[in-house]
């Protein structure tokens, strides 16, 4: 069993996702991907309790240490159509619950099932999978271009990223990817975003916001 998170291809798969699906706006949501993608169910944990009639605190333990969103792959007769029923919690802020989501397409995309990976290498590939997802590096290169500062409120704006998400962000290493797909992603977003560069520049506001540190992840990008 495979105990090395191979973030190279997380964040590769990651990119992939943006790029296929075509997406070209921030933040960028992964909810309608995942209801995309073929063999998986997407419930709310409140309507999930409904549907089996089942107090929702009786299933909370079903979570684990994922408060925001879990998945659960099958593995019955009679159910082709469905392989993975990801369930989320959509009480929470919705910048938690997209990291959450996204963590979980993760898994699913990554193929993880329990038997190719250890669970921590498993995690810590979806993670990266997660960010790399929704604060692509191609992105915040062009920020940081900009000149504009970036700060935690410009990250969250941009990438929907929380204070606890970037905490999150700077444990992930700096990785390899292709440079063809970083430029890629980045001529796929750069409309939309100069869009938001060039409102900020033309109206300037007093941000007190913290100035990001980025730890490793920017560590190694290419373009």
């Amino acid at each position: 069993m495979i105990t090395t998170p191979d973030f190279s291809l997380a964040a590769t798969r990651a990119l992939e996702i943006l790029r296929d699906n075509k997406i070209t706006e921030t933040p960028i949501n992964p909810l309608p991907v995942l209801l995309n993608t073929p063999g998986v169910r997407v419930i709310p944990f409140t309507k999930m309790a409904n549907e089996i009639d089942r107090d929702r605190s009786d299933l909370i333990p079903m979570f684990g240490a994922n408060t925001d969103a879990a998945t659960f792959h099958l593995q019955m007769d009679g159910l082709d159509d469905v392989e993975y029923v990801v369930v989320y919690n959509m009480r929470l802020p919705f910048e938690i619950i997209w990291r959450g989501i996204a963590r979980e397409l993760g898994h699913i995309v990554l193929g993880h099932t329990g038997t190719t990976r250890t669970a921590d290498a498993r995690m810590a590939e979806a993670l990266c999978f997660a960010h790399h997802l929704i604060s692509p590096r191609p992105i915040i290169r062009l920020l940081q271009e900009s000149g504009l500062p970036l700060t935690m409120n410009v990250l969250s704006a941009v990438t929907g990223c929380s204070d606890e998400c970037v905490d999150e962000l700077q444990t992930i290493p700096g990785v390899y990817v292709s440079p063809e797909l970083n430029a890629q992603i980045r001529a796929q977003f750069a409309p939309h975003l100069l869009e938001y560069i060039n409102f900020h520049r033309s109206s300037p506001k007093i941000d007190k916001s913290p100035v990001i540190d980025f730890g490793t992840f920017m560590d190694g990008y290419e373009e």
